[in-house]
């Protein structure tokens, strides 16, 4: 998949590593009957799991209940030594709830559940600068014209700096890195036919249908 800046697509960048954050807004975790985490959860998607957000897209739908998560997606550079944030997408972090659940109980990693070929839908990317304050973004997320989600900035656990910092403690975040920052509460099933409208702070605007 090539990832392009909405305003200047001749500066593309090929996908590199799916960084993901878990429970990263405190109501999302609630409403999943987990813990409300002072630092979220990491975990990665396969390139496999890569798919643009538009027009249609096919899933699996015998690996069982496929569940919605609308995310902010950032795109990564790096300078020298210093990883920049230079775009923001709209995402759909897709997960298998009934694996997840399982692996989960048994204690084991939920790579199954979340890395499934399309588990990673990303809109184009728009630059940086075309956001004023990224501490107040507004997203949104209507399923078949009915408002399922509503993600702010402000009430994730780790604003959108503050996660390159926490991941850049562990690893170098490099150019074609994509971190999906987590998901507000509101999550749900998706079935075949799904048609998903997701909106961006009016700088983006990306649809879907599933089947």
């Amino acid at each position: 998949m090539e990832l392009t800046l909405l305003t200047n697509p001749v500066q593309n960048i090929a996908p590199r590593t799916i960084w993901c954050l878990g429970r990263n807004y405190a109501e999302h975790a609630r409403e999943l009957g987990n813990q409300v985490e002072t630092k979220p959860l990491v975990f990665q998607k396969g390139l496999n799991a890569l798919a643009p957000f538009e027009n249609e897209v096919p899933l699996d739908w015998s690996l069982g209940p496929i569940h919605y998560e609308t995310e902010l997606v950032m795109l990564m550079d790096r300078v020298g030594d210093v990883p920049r944030l230079v775009g923001l997408a709209l995402g759909l972090d897709l997960t298998l709830r009934d694996l997840q659940s399982e692996l989960k109980s048994a204690g084991k990693p939920w790579t199954l559940a979340k890395s499934f070929d399309h588990a990673a839908i990303v809109s184009h990317f728009v630059p940086l600068t075309q956001f004023e304050d990224l501490d107040t973004l507004i997203f949104t997320m209507q399923l078949n014209g009915e408002l399922r989600q509503t993600g702010e900035t402000r009430k994730m656990i780790l604003s959108l700096y503050d996660t390159m910092a926490y991941l850049e403690t562990f690893t170098r975040l490099r150019a074609g890195d994509l971190v999906f920052t987590g998901t507000p509460a509101g999550v749900g099933e998706l079935h075949p036919g799904n048609e998903i409208l997701a909106d961006l702070a009016g700088q983006l605007v990306a649809r879907i249908k599933v089947i």
